[in-house]
């Protein structure tokens, strides 16, 4: 696979984690989490959602979890068959496959414990963490070949890092 493919593979997972992440907002505002009351199917007798608000929002985010699914899956393959080899890409593709199973997963019991509010904010803050690992693939794919064994360097200084650390911590126990 062409490097140039394995990036526009990891740019189309950054844009459906962020599609995602909007889709789930939705969901939330909308009051439509319990629009489809059963997991993985909306109804047990029934695949889709019935042609009503609230499921159809619901149904729409499982859509985009599929969508993402795909792509994430692609995109890990794509990283596999690259030409030549990078042993930088392999670890966050991993993760896009541990963190899309984890995402279903906790999807799965958000919906069975009727939406406790813990595992919402759990599920919202692992998409966000899929998501940066989608961003740092997609910078990584577009590092020239001879310049990825090079030694890294941090182009922020320590205090910004540090500030960013603490913003996150903050949004992290906000969220929960």
């Amino acid at each position: 696979m062409a490097p140039a493919t394995v990036r526009k593979a990891s740019l189309a997972t950054v844009v459906g984690y962020g599609l995602l992440v909007l889709s789930g907002g939705a969901v939330r505002l909308t009051g439509s989490g319990l629009g489809c009351p059963d997991w993985p199917s909306c109804y047990q007798h029934r695949l889709i959602a019935e042609l009503s608000f609230h499921p159809m929002v619901e149904d729409l985010n499982r859509a985009f979890t599929i969508a993402v699914s795909i792509v994430s899956i692609a995109t890990f393959l794509a990283v596999l068959l690259r030409s030549p080899k990078r042993r930088d890409l392999p670890l966050p593709a991993g993760g896009l496959i541990v963190g899309l199973a984890a995402q279903i997963v906790l999807g799965g019991i958000v919906v069975l414990s009727k939406l406790n509010p813990y595992l919402v904010a759990l599920h919202f803050v692992l998409t966000l963490v899929i998501l940066v690992d989608a961003i740092v693939l997609y910078h990584r794919a577009g590092v020239p070949d001879d310049a990825a064994g090079t030694p890294r360097r941090w182009l922020v200084d320590r205090e910004l890092r540090i500030l960013t650390c603490l913003i996150l911590a903050t949004l992290t126990v906000v969220t929960a």
